[in-house]
C-alpha cells in the first residue's frame, strides 16, 4: 500500500492574492508549508489588507465598502487568486493556477456564547446574528445614549475616533448623535459581553413620531434601526467607514 507521505511537498513561500469584486485589498502569505495529499489543517498564514498600496484609491473604497458591510452583519465574501509572484521559483504554475479563484465568505461577527441559564428569560430584543452594536440605553433627561459594542477582533484593541449617527423607529427619526472624543472597544470578554460605550450626546428629534415612541417607552424596551459614519484606528490604521443596523433592542431610562 503506497504511503501518503511518499507524495508530501514542502512549499517554501507562497502568496495568494486576496480579492473583492476584482479588486486587490491585499495579500495572504504562508513559509515552509509542508503539504500532504488530502486534507491539510492548521497551516500557518499571515494576511496583510493594505488595499490603498494594492490598487490604489479604487481599492481603498471597495476596501471601506466591505468593511462597512462586514460590520453591519451582512453577507459578504472575498475571492482567492493566485498570481504569478505566487510561486516565485513557478510562475507559470502560479499563473496556471489564477485561472481558478476561490471564492470565501468572511469569517462571521461571532461573539463566545454566555453560559447558558435556564431561569434566564429570552430576550425579545436579541438579534440572532451579532453586529457591531449590540445593545443600547437613552436616558431621556440627560439627552444621552450608551451603547453596547461588539468588536469583530479577537486580539487587538479597536478605537472607535468618531461618530456620526442617526437613530431611527419604524423609519422614523429619533435623534442625531456626533461625538469626536475618541474611546478604545477591546475584544469581547470569555462571556460574550462588549464594551460599553461612553454617555454620547444626544439630539432628540422632539416633534418626531420616533421621540414620542421613545417617550412612550420609558422604563422598558423597544426597538430601533441606525445609520453611522464611524471612525475607527487600529494602531497606524485609520479609515472611516459606514454601519446600518436593525433590530438593536433599546432601554429607555429617565
Amino acid at each position: 500500500m503506497t504511503n501518503p507521505t511518499e507524495y508530501a511537498a514542502t512549499v517554501p513561500f507562497i502568496d495568494i492574492h486576496i480579492m473583492e469584486n476584482g479588486t486587490l485589498l491585499g495579500h495572504a502569505t504562508a513559509r515552509d508549508l509542508h503539504i500532504v495529499p488530502g486534507e491539510n489543517n492548521n497551516l500557518f498564514v499571515t494576511a496583510v489588507y493594505d488595499p490603498l498600496t494594492s490598487g490604489g484609491e479604487e481599492a481603498a473604497t471597495v476596501g471601506r465598502e466591505l468593511l462597512s458591510q462586514y460590520i453591519s452583519g451582512w453577507n459578504t465574501t472575498i475571492t482567492l487568486r493566485m498570481h504569478n509572484g505566487s510561486l516565485p521559483t513557478q510562475p507559470a504554475l502560479g499563473r496556471a493556477l489564477s485561472k481558478f479563484a476561490v471564492e470565501i465568505p468572511t469569517p462571521s461577527l461571532r461573539v463566545p456564547s454566555p453560559p447558558s441559564d435556564p431561569h434566564s428569560p429570552t430576550n425579545p430584543d436579541q438579534d440572532s446574528k451579532p453586529h457591531f452594536i449590540k445593545d443600547a440605553t437613552m436616558h431621556l433627561f440627560t439627552s444621552t445614549a450608551t451603547f453596547e459594542l461588539l468588536s469583530p477582533l479577537r486580539h487587538e484593541i479597536l478605537y472607535v475616533t468618531s461618530i456620526d449617527a442617526t437613530a431611527y423607529y419604524k423609519g422614523d427619526d429619533v435623534g442625531h448623535i456626533v461625538y469626536d472624543l475618541p474611546f478604545a472597544v477591546p475584544p469581547v470578554d470569555a462571556e460574550g459581553k462588549g464594551v460599553i460605550s461612553p454617555r454620547l450626546p444626544v439630539d432628540w428629534s422632539l416633534d418626531s413620531v420616533g421621540y414620542e415612541a421613545v417617550k412612550r417607552a420609558l422604563g422598558g424596551r423597544l426597538k430601533l434601526s441606525a445609520e453611522a459614519t464611524v471612525g475607527v484606528r487600529l494602531g497606524q490604521w485609520q479609515e472611516k467607514v459606514w454601519f446600518k443596523g436593525k433590530g438593536i433592542g433599546a432601554s429607555v431610562r429617565l
